[in-house]
């Protein structure tokens, strides 16, 4: 038996299977009915690109999973992202974004985000010159008339593996159907060093209308990790979260200069 960290569950290797035990403090903001919904239907399809649990249990509000384990794969994080690189993620979130499934929750910005300041006793970074700024960004988050797709929601480094077959996406544990918008944020934001922003935008060939909102979606979700990483900071004591908050206010900083 081997153990990895996780962020949002406790994970071990057992076998050749990757298993998955939720927290009870993530569970009270994981729709953990809607992810097995997903589970379920990504299963019936026949997807090459796509790591997602094979069985699980929901019992006591736990939910536990396993997935085939790949011991020698890679993840982002042991490599450079490319230009090739980027390309083959904009391959993969568009892959995401055809599957049709049904039943499945819409993406609440206000409600999600809420769920952190109303749950955190203290954030870790003073956000209040921003508080105005998140606000418009939510009231005309949908003010483009656009038709939800589904998205995966986290595109860290981490959750794209590579293991000889090419990369593929894992943990789809945040999915819902989200502005088409939100996954390329996701991946600037969570996985790219700032240089190579341009680089990907540019490779996206977006509006300027489509461009601002991607600016928007951006500085969404680095206010929203911030307040997440201050919730699971006060849950766990663990210091790896006051790095994901120092680097998510250093993006915020660097954002309210670009505008």
């Amino acid at each position: 038996m081997k153990a990895i960290s996780g962020l949002s569950n406790k994970i071990k290797v057992q076998k050749n299977d990757l298993i998955k035990e939720s927290y009870s403090y993530v569970n009270k903001y994981l729709d953990r009915v809607n992810e097995i919904k997903i589970y379920e239907q990504l299963n019936d399809l026949n997807l090459s690109n796509f790591i997602f649990p094979y069985t699980w249990t929901y019992t006591n509000d736990e939910l536990i999973s396993k997935t085939h384990y790949f011991e020698n794969a890679i993840t982002l994080h042991d490599t450079d992202i490319c230009k090739n690189k980027m390309k083959v993620v904009i391959k993969l979130i568009d892959e995401i974004h055809t599957l049709n499934l049904v039943g499945i929750k819409q993406f609440e910005p206000e409600n999600f985000l809420n769920f952190f300041v109303n749950n955190t006793i203290k954030c870790l970074f003073d956000l209040s010159i921003y508080k105005e700024q998140i606000n418009e960004i939510i009231k005309n988050y949908w003010n483009d008339s656009v038709k939800a797709v589904f998205s995966h929601n986290d595109l860290v480094k981490g959750n794209f593996i590579n293991f000889k077959k090419g990369w593929k996406v894992i943990d789809f544990e945040y999915a819902m159907y989200n502005h088409y918008l939100f996954d390329y944020a996701s991946f600037i934001s969570e996985s790219l060093n700032k240089k190579r922003w341009p680089v990907f935008i540019e490779m996206l060939n977006l509006s300027s209308q489509e461009l601002l909102k991607l600016k928007d979606l951006i500085t969404y979700q680095n206010y929203l990790w911030i307040y997440w990483a201050s919730y699971m900071f006060e849950q766990t004591q663990e210091n790896i979260f006051i790095e994901i908050a120092k680097e998510k206010y250093e993006n915020m900083q660097k954002e309210i200069n670009v505008r």
